[in-house]
């Protein structure tokens, strides 16, 4: 699998959300689960390879089984949607999703505060901005490809 040659640009988000009316006094939060912005890939991601790296894969089984699934030729979509149960919650790590050998779309969680979303497809980015208005660019400096 190779990096991709096309120019990718990154979105950074908030994991944590808050739902509910802030007037009436009834907020809650909730977290954006891996599983949820699989969803929001929509048809972009149907047909991905995924390669999973998370930096607790010791520490939390759920962790360790989407790596270790993950290795050699990777994990297909509804097999990693599948995997990434509704609440997971994976501290920090990258899921590299390629399209035919090359690389695509990167989701990145960090320390459960944000997620990055990093690709050259503007209707991902777009829906990204749509589904989660405090998306930002992400700073420079902050990607490591």
């Amino acid at each position: 699998m190779t990096e991709t040659s096309a120019p990718m640009q990154s979105l950074t988000f908030a994991a944590w959300r808050e739902v509910g009316d802030r007037t009436a006094g009834h907020v809650a939060r909730r977290y954006v689960t891996l599983a949820e912005l699989l969803v929001r890939l929509g048809s972009f991601g149907l047909d991905l390879t995924w390669k999973v790296r998370t930096d607790h894969p010791r520490l939390d089984a759920a962790c360790a089984v989407l790596e270790s699934t993950s290795t050699g030729t990777g994990i297909g979509t509804p097999e990693l949607l599948a995997l990434a149960a509704p609440d997971l919650q994976t501290v920090d790590g990258d899921f590299k999703g390629y399209s035919a050998g090359e690389l695509v779309v990167i989701l990145r969680e960090f320390d459960s505060t944000s997620w990055d979303v990093c690709t050259a497809d503007e209707r991902l980015l777009r829906e990204i901005r749509e589904n989660y208005p405090d998306a930002e660019p992400t700073p420079p400096g902050e990607w490591d490809l």
